[in-house]
């Protein structure tokens, strides 16, 4: 039986987890909490900026929302999260993790009398429909898990999907799941209406998503970030660069680093494939599926090249730096890839995730 990694970081035990500049610290002591904010600050890039900007003037008004906005453009530091946009907000560790991280950013800011900012990231470029189209409300009977119908084999990332005409019937499933035979509590009737001022037909499912997360944390000024845009993939586009231009090398560190994992008694969370690129490519465009690369012998002239994963194509190194340069929406993060991708576009001083997170972060070297 596997080691629980969690308790293993919460003690410093997990190495990969611990700070390079004071291994075995624990990651919660003052001095280890005074460096993550005194590193991670910097303004945010100008584009970036913008885009955040826009982003979060299209949720539901919030002045500390803004002032965040404004303090992550001079110089603030960040705490992040994030979550799959799930039907109705998801599992209710989604609210947690928004939670935790306004909680985190307001301790930081008052121990270091530094800015910081709370951000969460929408994980837009996930394309697992099913395992977000459903929710489980408990009730006296038992659970109630209610669900609006999706293609099961979706591969278009989330950020261009939109919700069913379905998703009317499915709100008024929930409040009747509210209810619960009784009159429903005014708390329940004021949820269920935030819910059908956002989760509506034909709304994007990052829209319905931000605009209650945005809701219910405008007064503590939660900001919103959703990577799927063609500026914030611009500046990524780096980071797939090279993780295309050094998949071997990169996925020999981490099949290394696995192996160290394993041997200290944890299992790790994603597999890793010798030679395989972390970034999916989408070979139609950005609003087309995305595939998984795999690496294939070397085309005659020494251009390595990549297959893609189930579908047989095989696209040079040079062929797809060249796709990326050209539009780097064609390109999307794993789940290995995205805390890299999150720290080059936000100043991260510290991350709340989840038990799985945990185990990602533990696998990057």
């Amino acid at each position: 039986m596997s080691r629980d990694i969690v308790r293993a970081y919460l003690a410093g035990e997990v190495r990969a987890l611990q700070p390079d500049d004071d291994p075995g610290v624990p990651p919660f002591a003052p001095p280890a909490l005074m460096r993550a904010v005194a590193r991670s600050r910097r303004p945010l890039a100008p584009e970036v900026h913008r885009v955040l900007v826009a982003q979060n003037a299209r949720l539901p008004a919030s002045p500390a929302r803004d002032a965040h906005l404004e303090a992550l453009r001079t110089g603030a530091a960040a705490v992040v999260t994030g979550q799959q946009v799930g039907l109705f907000l998801g599992p209710l560790y989604t609210l947690y993790k928004a939670a935790s991280a306004v909680v985190f950013a307001r301790m930081l800011a008052a121990r270091t009398g530094a800015p910081v900012v709370p951000v969460f990231w929408l994980q837009t470029e996930d394309h697992d429909l099913p395992e977000i189209a459903s929710v489980t409300v408990p009730g006296r009977a038992g659970a109630t898990t209610l669900a609006v119908p999706v293609d099961a084999g979706n591969r278009i990332a989330i950020a261009h999907c939109r919700l069913p005409p379905e998703i009317d019937g499915c709100l008024d499933a929930l409040a009747e799941a509210l209810a619960d035979g009784q009159a429903a509590s005014p708390h329940a009737v004021a949820h269920v209406a935030r819910l059908r001022r956002h989760y509506r037909p034909g709304a994007r499912w990052a829209d319905a998503f931000a605009g209650v997360l945005a809701e219910l944390f405008a007064p503590e000024g939660l900001v919103m970030i959703d990577p799927r845009e063609p500026a914030l993939a611009a500046a990524v586009a780096p980071v797939h660069a090279r993780a295309l231009a050094e998949a071997g090398p990169i996925a020999a560190a981490l099949v290394a680093n696995d192996a160290e994992l394993e041997r200290a008694g944890f299992a790790t969370a994603v597999h890793v494939r010798p030679g395989a690129p972390l970034s999916f490519f989408h070979p139609a465009g950005p609003l087309g599926p995305r595939v998984r690369l795999e690496p294939v012998p070397g085309r005659p002239g020494g251009d390595d090249a990549f297959a893609e994963v189930g579908g047989g194509a095989v696209h040079s190194r040079a062929e797809l730096l060249a796709a990326l340069a050209a539009d780097p929406l064609r390109f999307s993060t794993s789940a290995l890839l995205r805390p890299i991708a999150q720290d080059t576009l936000l100043p991260t001083a510290a991350y709340v995730g989840g038990p799985a997170e945990v185990g990602y972060f533990a696998q990057l070297p």
